[in-house]
């Protein structure tokens, strides 16, 4: 019994150690992601999680398998206005709630006129929040997936590889550890 308990207790404190795949159900709230840009959402987020094992499902989830919720919205909450997405944070877990905020996101990329384009940076976005659930990592990294700050151009490049994710990165020094416990039960950028 006891060894079933741990097994169970592992599962959920680290998604990532879990056998199958993750769906990630989409709802988009106001309809702000066109057909176009949802398939470019769909083959840039299945780019960078493909080894994740996670895909997306827009507004329709099926059945079984875990699952994420990412909710596309138009403007993050009062008082972290500018932030383009969020995972929640409750005691010591990441949870698979996820939030990618359009309208941050466009005023932040300046409004980019090709689907394909916006399309890429929605999904970078989504799954640097993915990848904070699904390793339970809630510090940022200095590159990569997880860094906390990317540029405008990085969002948009045409090139994913500074979009890798190592799972060994070196936390961003910036950040500061009192500023990881402080999360303990916030939102993770």
């Amino acid at each position: 019994m006891v060894k079933r308990g741990s097994i169970l207790i592992a599962l959920l404190v680290a998604p990532a150690a879990f056998g199958g795949s993750w769906t990630v159900c989409v709802t988009d709230t106001s309809t702000l992601l066109t057909p176009p840009v949802r398939g470019a959402v769909t083959r840039e987020f299945h780019s960078l999680m493909g080894g994740h094992r996670a895909g997306l499902a827009f507004d329709k989830c099926a059945k079984g398998g875990p699952k994420i919720h990412l909710l596309i919205k138009d403007e993050p909450p009062n008082g972290l206005e500018g932030v383009l997405g969020l995972a929640r944070r409750k005691r010591d877990r990441i949870e698979p709630q996820l939030q990618v905020f359009y309208g941050s996101l466009v005023r932040y990329l300046g409004e980019p006129n090709s689907a394909e384009a916006i399309g890429r940076a929605v999904a970078r976005v989504a799954a640097h929040e993915a990848v904070h659930f699904l390793e339970q990592q809630p510090h940022h990294c200095q590159r990569g997936l997880l860094q906390a700050m990317m540029s405008a151009y990085e969002l948009l490049a045409a090139d994913p590889a500074p979009f890798h994710f190592d799972p060994q990165c070196a936390p961003d020094p910036a950040e500061g550890q009192a500023a990881t416990e402080t999360l303990a039960n916030a939102a993770i950028p």
